[in-house]
């Protein structure tokens, strides 16, 4: 019964957004002779799963050791969240294994939950993030106002940004209703090692919540705090301004410039229809 074992633990690790591979053995090409090994029938359809913490589960019982070339390529897989088909050689074998990547949704955590954070919340659901609302009341964090957010905290945001588990590098966007609200999460996410913090708001605002911030962490440049947040496309209405925030989010997360296409591209494209060409 390992195997129904091996597929509960693969569930629960992608219930619970935790990094997982499915590694599986497709084909087997012996060169040689070797009693002590495995027959192919016994070992084409291994599965293993290999952990993001470094933890392996196997159907059977199999030396680590003897599969460390399998394993090695599966953690690369898996850094590089892309599936990928495989061969090693084990000793006298070659493997054909495939290393199916299971990948931990990025989380994006909404603080606050005015007009903008609604948008945000249903075109980040639709980009894949695993969303988080946190809002201090309560006729607006709730499951009504927000049906595709996966959690709806509504608590203090101190009391829920000192308990923030930062393991999972969430993104997280500041679109509270004051500054003092985002002085007070800032002071306690500014020194976790978080890839992007979006604050919302006019230059005085964000320049009065950095003036108070310096105090507290003068020795901090603020690299991972982006304010005004969002790209500049012009955005006015509460859709626009989500998507140049997804939009920002995105290319933190793709560490892409941001630039439009055309211009990153430059003047280097011909086009050709029939005999009449032309260049961009």
């Amino acid at each position: 019964m390992r195997d129904m074992e091996l597929y509960q633990r693969l569930i629960s690790s992608i219930e619970n957004r935790t990094e997982v591979a499915l590694i599986t053995v497709t084909k087997i090409n012996n060169h040689a002779s070797c009693l002590d090994y495995p027959t192919e029938e016994a070992v084409v359809g291994t599965k293993l799963l290999l952990f993001s913490e470094g933890e392996v589960f196997c159907e059977q019982h199999i030396s680590k050791e003897d599969w460390q070339p399998i394993l090695e390529e599966a953690r690369t897989a898996l850094s590089r969240q892309k599936s990928k088909a495989f061969v090693s050689k084990l000793k006298n074998y070659e493997i054909e294994y495939f290393v199916d990547v299971y990948p931990a949704p990025l989380h994006l955590i909404v603080a606050g939950a005015g007009h903008v954070a609604k948008p945000l919340v249903e075109m980040g659901k639709k980009l894949g993030f695993y969303i988080t609302v946190i809002c201090d009341r309560p006729q607006f964090a709730n499951k009504e106002q927000f049906p595709l957010a996966d959690e709806v905290e509504c608590k203090p945001y101190h009391e829920y940004f000192q308990r923030l588990d930062a393991a999972s590098k969430p993104y997280i966007t500041l679109l509270t209703r004051g500054h003092q609200f985002d002085v007070t999460i800032l002071r306690e996410i500014l020194h976790l090692p978080i890839p992007y913090i979006g604050m919302i708001g006019s230059r005085r605002r964000i320049s009065g919540v950095l003036s108070q911030l310096h105090e507290d962490f003068p020795s901090t440049d603020f690299h991972h705090l982006y304010a005004p947040v969002g790209l500049d496309i012009g955005a006015q209405t509460p859709e626009e301004i989500a998507i140049s925030v997804l939009a920002e989010i995105l290319r933190v997360k793709h560490h892409a410039s941001g630039k439009s296409l055309r211009e990153e591209i430059g003047h280097s494209i011909v086009y050709k229809l029939g005999e009449d060409k032309w260049t961009i």
